[in-house]
């Protein structure tokens, strides 16, 4: 029987919102770049999702949509704990140090959020929903392989190439590894779509799952590699364990636990014959073994360090955190430590390279246990579906959720999926998939009927939910713009134009928004600026406040002490510099600093004392020349007068 015209332009309109919907935020999101912007995909893919889920809450507003919707199934687990780390998230803001630096953080979390609730409402509003986002997945797999090898192609040639040549190759991310970890979550559902997908889908999913693979492997990031081995080993477990239910037959199943078998004997094997000139079995080796060149970095690139004065960060501040986005900004306070040797790491970390404790550090251990608990209880989703009688699609689906999870746990362990939006949707996707597969099995409890809590729903949740969107789309889009005229005012300051430099600062300071990218205050690079054009006391107010905006910057402090010195307000200056010189005991600049301003203020002594405290074998000529000038005048000041020495005894 034909649908009435209403109802088949209501079903036309839930099409084009599912595929309208998963279309953006699984492929056409991935290719949004700004070449003008600092970081090419952070702030503007952020902007792009914020606008368009703005687009898509109105819709599903629509009455003719609303109607097909089922809300109940945002009273899933997953979704309420994660509408808890949201919470704790914005009200961790009020523990930070610079709160215009959590803003990213929150506004990605609200992104992360409503592209969950949505997914979860989208989901089963069009028939045979399962293949349709397993297609689009697929397609963005291909999509993203295509990148990278037209990269590999027209940037390095063909061939196997080194880890340092694949640096280049970024998939229209911001750097390789992204790009492989978004790889990584991507093929478990390459690999659902060859078994679910029919005829032609198969083959493209299966083409998709191959170049996803081989580029993961290519593109040589360790992380990334985890993420797949780990994911595999998830699938792998589940499958031999519950074989049967997913139609395998035991002639299938015996040869998947042969292949679990011996895979891995196989890798290692291959690695341990390979020739030590070969790249691939190099960087796995690299794992387990560090380089043997002096002065070389850790073979985990400083991680274990980091990672432990994270520990400390989160042992001093366990309830609250410090603060949404001020792990940057609070993180160079613990450098002072004796065990720690930053002379061959490099010292400006934005994120720890661990999420798990990224977010204890700056949301304290609720929101540590929020986030994790997020997880745990997708995957009590997934069990729930794995347990019931629910078709061998919605296994496929289930399984393929899960191994996208432990995917992206894997990966959360050793790099920094929590800060990209991409990694964020492609997180959305496996929680809200277990979500509605979940709930066609086993809905949640609804609580009791409420009038006032449902008319609240209908009058302020859409509103409140488009406001905090509209938020997010000003505050991303100070920040984009931010992002290029600071680009523009650092390409002026490598070519010495410091006009400009200062003229690009000053357009890209924002309330939104203090720091820049790399968590540098915008005001540092005007007081600079200010330094270089001969204007000291705008340069020292400038200074002054980006101090204020990131306290723990060291060219921020010892550019200021210097200021201060040049005004001669030198106990202000020795002050700032004991701190940098007590912060920063790898760096040589705040102590030669230091006893220069000992020196001007009549201690020279004590600059004496300081300087010869530095070894011999790192010493440069600023230090041996303030060591000269420190020794003389000390002489200087305790030389006997020739009246005193004229009045001393003989000694005879």
């Amino acid at each position: 029987m034909p649908h009435p015209p209403e109802s088949r332009s209501a079903d036309a309109l839930r099409r084009l919102l599912f595929w309208g919907f998963f279309g953006f935020v699984l492929l056409a999101l991935n290719c949004i770049v700004d070449v003008s912007a600092w970081d090419v995909t952070l702030i503007p893919r952020l902007l792009a999702l914020l606008a368009f889920l703005f687009g898509a809450v109105a819709v599903t507003a629509l009455p003719a949509v609303r109607r097909a919707l089922d809300a109940t199934v945002l009273r899933e687990r997953p979704v309420l704990l994660f509408a808890g780390y949201l919470l704790v998230t914005c009200g961790s803001l009020a523990m930070a140090t610079n709160v215009s630096a959590g803003f990213t953080d929150v506004f990605r979390t609200l992104a992360t959020f409503v592209t969950l609730c949505l997914a979860c409402l989208v989901l089963p509003i069009v028939p045979d929903w399962r293949r349709h986002v397993v297609a689009i997945v697929v397609a963005a797999g291909l999509v993203a392989a295509t990148i990278g090898i037209v990269e590999i192609a027209t940037r390095l040639g063909p061939g196997i190439h080194g880890r340092r040549a694949m640096e280049l190759v970024t998939g229209l991310m911001s750097n390789v590894n992204l790009y492989a970890g978004l790889l990584a979550l991507i093929l478990p559902w390459c690999l659902c779509g060859a078994v679910v997908l029919r005829a032609a889908g198969r083959a493209w999913a299966t083409l998709a799952a191959a170049a996803v693979l081989a580029l993961v492997v290519l593109l040589q990031s360790r992380a990334a590699w985890l993420a797949v081995l780990a994911g595999a080993a998830a699938g792998g477990g589940l499958l031999l364990a519950a074989g049967g239910s997913f139609g395998l037959s035991p002639r299938a199943r015996r040869l998947l636990a042969a292949t679990f078998l011996l895979a891995p004997c196989g890798l290692v094997a291959g690695v341990a014959a390979a020739p030590a000139d070969n790249v691939i079995a190099a960087r796995f080796r690299s794992i387990f073994a560090g380089s043997a060149a002096p002065n070389a970095p850790p073979r985990e690139g400083g991680r274990l360090m980091v990672w432990g004065i994270t520990a400390r960060m989160i042992a001093d501040h366990p309830v609250a955190g410090v603060g949404a986005g001020n792990f940057p900004v609070r993180f160079h306070e613990y450098f002072g430590g004796d065990d720690l040797d930053f002379s061959n790491v490099d010292t400006n970390w934005l994120e720890p390279h661990n999420d798990f404790l990224w977010v204890a550090a700056e949301k304290g251990v609720p929101g540590l246990l929020l986030f994790a608990g997020v997880f745990l209880a997708a995957f009590g989703c997934g069990r729930t579906v794995l347990r019931s009688a629910a078709s061998a699609t919605d296994r496929w689906l289930a399984l393929a959720a899960c191994m996208a999870l432990v995917s992206y746990v894997a990966l959360s362990c050793f790099d920094f999926p929590l800060e990209r939006v991409n990694h964020q949707v492609f997180l959305a996707l496996p929680l809200a998939v277990l979500v509605v597969l979940k709930h066609g099995v086993s809905p949640a409890a609804p609580p009791p009927p409420s009038p006032l809590l449902a008319r609240f729903g209908r009058l302020f949740l859409v509103p409140c939910t488009l406001a905090s969107l509209a938020l997010g789309i000003a505050y991303a889009t100070a920040a984009l713009r931010q992002e290029r005229e600071v680009l523009a005012a650092r390409r002026a300051w490598k070519e010495g134009r410091w006009e400009d430099v200062r003229a690009a600062a000053r357009r890209a300071r924002t309330p939104w928004k203090t720091l820049d990218p790399l968590a540098s205050p915008i005001s540092f690079l005007e007081g600079m600026a200010e330094v270089r054009l001969g204007r000291l006391p705008e340069a020292i107010a400038c200074l002054e406040r980006a101090r204020r905006e990131n306290p723990n910057r060291m060219y921020v402090t010892n550019n200021l002490g210097i200021l201060y010195a040049r005004s001669g307000r030198l106990d202000e200056a020795i002050e700032l510099f004991v701190t940098v010189a007590q912060r920063y005991p790898h760096r040589l600049e705040p102590f030669v600093n230091l006893a220069g301003c000992l020196i001007d203020a009549g201690r020279p002594e004590e600059a004496v004392a300081l300087l010869e405290d530095i070894p011999e074998g790192v010493r440069d000529d600023a230090v041996v020349r303030n060591l000269d000038i420190a020794r003389e005048r000390t002489a200087a000041t305790t030389a006997p007068s020739p009246q005193a020495a004229a009045a001393e005894p003989s000694g005879r």
